[in-house]
C-alpha cells in the first residue's frame, strides 16, 4: 500500500517531471543537435552517445532522492504514529520505498534511453542503439535507489538531531554531487581509485557501459586516461547500497516528529 503511494507520487511530481524529465530533454537535444556531434566515425558517434546519456540518466535519477526525500520530512510524524501503533516496520516502510524508487528510476532512465537513441540516431543519420539495453535497467534499478538513499540518509540525520531550516538545500546534495562529479568526469576526469569508490561516478561508468559496451575511460570527453573496469564499478555501488539501506532502516527508527514550520526561513 505504502509502496504504491510512493510509486504514484514519483510518477506525477510536477518537479521531478520538470526537472527530470522536460530539463533533461532539452540538453539531450542540445547535445545531438547543438554542441560537438559531429558524424565522424561509428565508434565515435557510439562513444558521444554513451557519454551524454550517461550523464543525462543520472542527472535525471538524481531527481528521485530528493522527490521522495521531502516526503519523509513532511510526514516524520506520521511514520512515527504507525510505527508505534501499527504493524508498519521500519524494514517494510524502507523495502516500499525501495520499490517505488526502483520503479521510478526504471521510468526515467528508460525514457532517457529512448530519448538518446531517438535523437543522436538523427542526427548520425543511422539508427544508434545501446549494446547491453537490458544491463541499463538494472543500473537505473541501482540509480534509484542509491539516490534516494543518500538523500533519506542525509534528511533524516537533519530531521533527527539538527535544525530544519537547511532541509531544503540538504536534500539537494545527491543532485549537487552528481552535476560535480559528472562535470570532472566528462572534462578533466578523476583518479580511478576514486571514481571506483563513490556511487556517483560508479553510475556515470556502468550507464556508459551499458550504451557502448566498453570500458569507460576515466575523462569521458577524451577517451583518455584508466580505463574503469564496470566489475569493479558494480561491486562498489552494490556496497553502497547495502550499508545505506541499513543505516536509513536504522535511522528512520527513530525518525523525529518535528512541525513543518520549523523549516521556515525569515
Amino acid at each position: 500500500m505504502i509502496g504504491k503511494y510512493y510509486a504514484r507520487a514519483i510518477i506525477t511530481n510536477r518537479n521531478l517531471l520538470f526537472w527530470g524529465v522536460l530539463f533533461m530533454l532539452f540538453w539531450l537535444i542540445m547535445g545531438a543537435f547543438a554542441f560537438g556531434f559531429k558524424p565522424e566515425t561509428k565508434i565515435f558517434n557510439l562513444e558521444y552517445t554513451s557519454t551524454w546519456f550517461a550523464l543525462i540518466a543520472l542527472y535525471s535519477i538524481s531527481t528521485i532522492g530528493t522527490t521522495v526525500a521531502f516526503s519523509l520530512y513532511y510526514g516524520n510524524s506520521a511514520i512515527g504514529y504507525a510505527f508505534k501503533y501499527t504493524h508498519l516496520t521500519r524494514w517494510n516502510l524502507t523495502l516500499s520505498i525501495i520499490l517505488a524508487v526502483s520503479l521510478g528510476g526504471i521510468l526515467l532512465g528508460s525514457f532517457m534511453l529512448s530519448l538518446s537513441v531517438i535523437f543522436f540516431s538523427l542526427k548520425a543519420g543511422y539508427i544508434i542503439l545501446p549494446a547491453l539495453p537490458y544491463y541499463s535497467i538494472i543500473v537505473e534499478i541501482a540509480g534509484g535507489i542509491i539516490m534516494f538513499l543518500i538523500s533519506g540518509c542525509l534528511l533524516l540525520l537533519v530531521n533527527n538531531h539538527f535544525s530544519l531550516k537547511n532541509i531544503s538545500f540538504i536534500s539537494f546534495v545527491p543532485t549537487i554531487l552528481s552535476y560535480i562529479f559528472g562535470f570532472n568526469m566528462l572534462s578533466s576526469g578523476i583518479p580511478p581509485l576514486l571514481a571506483i569508490s563513490n556511487p556517483f561516478s560508479e553510475l556515470i561508468g556502468l550507464f556508459y557501459y551499458s550504451y557502448s559496451g566498453t570500458y569507460p575511460s576515466s575523462v569521458l570527453s577524451t577517451g583518455s586516461g584508466p580505463h574503469l573496469n564496470p566489475i569493479y564499478l558494480g561491486v562498489g555501488l552494490i556496497l553502497w547500497i547495502v550499508i545505506l539501506f541499513i543505516l536509513f532502516a536504522w535511522m528512520i527508527s527513530g525518525i523525529r516528529p518535528v512541525s513543518s514550520e520549523e523549516a521556515r526561513q525569515i
